[in-house]
């Protein structure tokens, strides 16, 4: 993938060698402040415009360390600030429910962490909840495009 076509989404904690390389780099980056100042859904839509989804395919890599650390803590490097977990489920849903997610990955859970097991069950609704969105709008999709010509059609036929 090239790095043109990569936005980054929720960045909250960059080290200096990560910054010195977005700062040359022509990724795009949505900060976890602006995300909070926009909205999730307001975010997220603008990140599909970043890597142009409506146009083609696009991967989701989901690092789960962007949720903060009061929400999740099942992670290599957590941290406190940055987005809620209920944010990052907006943005998620968003995401899966458009027709070009290719592909998704998600990273940075780790197990040893999380001894009960309430990170796990966290990641496993808000998969859940993302991919039955998914699926809903790809169902949906062909009937409403069919509803709205029959519509037409008819008002067509009427006049």
């Amino acid at each position: 993938m090239r790095e043109p076509d990569v936005t980054l989404f929720g960045l909250e904690r960059i080290d200096p060698p990560e910054q010195e390389f977005l700062a040359k780099s022509p990724m795009r980056h949505i900060a976890a402040a602006d995300i909070l100042l926009k909205g999730a859904k307001n975010a997220a839509h603008d990140a599909l415009l970043q890597v142009h989804a409506d146009a083609r395919e696009f991967v989701l890599h989901f690092d789960i360390d962007v949720i903060a650390q009061e929400d999740f803590p099942a992670v290599n490097v957590p941290g406190s600030g940055g987005l809620r977990l209920e944010g990052v489920r907006t943005a998620f849903v968003e995401f899966a429910k458009h027709k070009n997610l290719l592909g998704l990955d998600v990273a940075q859970y780790n197990p040893d962490k999380d001894p009960d097991g309430s990170g796990a069950g966290k990641l496993v609704d808000l998969l859940v909840e993302a991919l039955a969105a998914r699926l809903e709008a790809l169902t949906a999709t062909p009937a409403d495009s069919s509803a709205s010509s029959a519509e037409v059609s008819s008002s067509e036929t009427t006049a």
